[in-house]
Formats: C-alpha cells, sequence, structure tokens
C-alpha cells in the first residue's frame, strides 16, 4: 500500500474532459512496436503540489489544516495550458507539462511553506508541476513520438486543492480548499539609477 500523503491538485469535470483528450492524442501517437503504456485512471489524474511522504497520516493536525488554508487565502484561482508530454526515464512516467504558470508554482510555494511552518520536512517539492498521465516502462531510451501529440487546448482551471491520502490504488481528499486569493504579490525591483 502507498500510504502516500501531500497536498494536490484534481481537475473537475471539464479538466477530465481536457486530459482525457490528450490521453486520446498520445495512444493515436504511439506508433506500432513502441513500449506498452499504462494509462492512468481518470480517478488518479492530479499533479502534486508537494510530497510530504508515506505512512504519515499522523501529521494531519488542525495546524496543518490551519496552514493550507492561510496558502489558500493568498494565491488566487487561475489555469494553465499543457506545453507538452514528455516522457521521464527514471519512473518511467508519461506527464503533461504545463507552460511556465506563475500562480501554479506559487500555489506549490505556499503549500510546500505551509508543510515547514507546522515543522514538517517535505520528502520532495515540487519545482515542475506535472500530470501523470501513463507509464512506460523505466529507463527507455528518449520517446521522440510524444513530442507530435497536439496539446493545443482550452486551459485547465485551478480553483481549489486538496490533501490527498493514496490507501492504495486510489486517492482520498482529507480536506479541501478554494482559492480565494486577489492577485500575487509582487515582488518590489529598485528602479535605475540612470
Amino acid at each position: 500500500m502507498s500510504q502516500a500523503l501531500f497536498p494536490g491538485w484534481r481537475p473537475e469535470a471539464h479538466g477530465r474532459e481536457r486530459l482525457a483528450a490528450l490521453i486520446a492524442g498520445l495512444v493515436a501517437a504511439r506508433p506500432d512496436g513502441a513500449p506498452k503504456l499504462q494509462l492512468r485512471r481518470p480517478d488518479q489524474w492530479h499533479a502534486t503540489l508537494c510530497f510530504i511522504g508515506y505512512d504519515l497520516r499522523h501529521l494531519v493536525t488542525p495546524a496543518l489544516l490551519d496552514a493550507f488554508a492561510d496558502a489558500a487565502m493568498r494565491i488566487p484561482p487561475h489555469a494553465f495550458t499543457v506545453e507538452r508530454i514528455a516522457y521521464w526515464r527514471q519512473s518511467g512516467a508519461v506527464v503533461a507539462l504545463p507552460h511556465a504558470c506563475t500562480e501554479l508554482q506559487a500555489l506549490c510555494d505556499a503549500t510546500r511553506d505551509a508543510i515547514r511552518r507546522c515543522g514538517i520536512r517535505p520528502a520532495q517539492v515540487t519545482t515542475q508541476p506535472h500530470v501523470t498521465l501513463a507509464y512506460l516502462d523505466r529507463g527507455l531510451d528518449e520517446q521522440p513520438w510524444l513530442a507530435g501529440i497536439d496539446c493545443t487546448g482550452e486551459p485547465l482551471r485551478v480553483d481549489r486543492f486538496e490533501l490527498l491520502f493514496n490507501p492504495g490504488g486510489r486517492y482520498e481528499a482529507l480536506a479541501q480548499w478554494r482559492l480565494t486569493g486577489i492577485a500575487l504579490a509582487v515582488e518590489p525591483r529598485q528602479a535605475s539609477l540612470l
């Protein structure tokens, strides 16, 4: 059993339709003789915002839930588009990678900071948000056929996140927060003297 614990984003109905279209494109683009794809089920689609770890459900305390609620109040609802599909050799994951999205990365960072404020050291922070669509065998050579998949389409809406727990084969939402921030704070920049 996985026993994974992490804050994550899962798509709503429109987002699931969008990801299903990417899966269809992935299946259609797979050439004869290419390694077999192990597709993820729609109920498994998510973006991990920051990975807390395994066997740590006891860390779900009122303080942690409050810290996530605070994070949700600072990040505005937003959307991202998918830039490309990639294969990650180490894990065998076939992932949808978004175009750079300041708000999505800020949400990852805010959940990381919330975890740390509770004295918890996350097992892995997210520096490249993604959605795993499928798996291939690990350690394969580059899969150039993935570059031909059309990733244009409607943006995926991010207006909430959840604290997810994987007891094995599925994800349970232990809590959920709506994003209610107005706009991200802009870091001050020193004006040029000349």
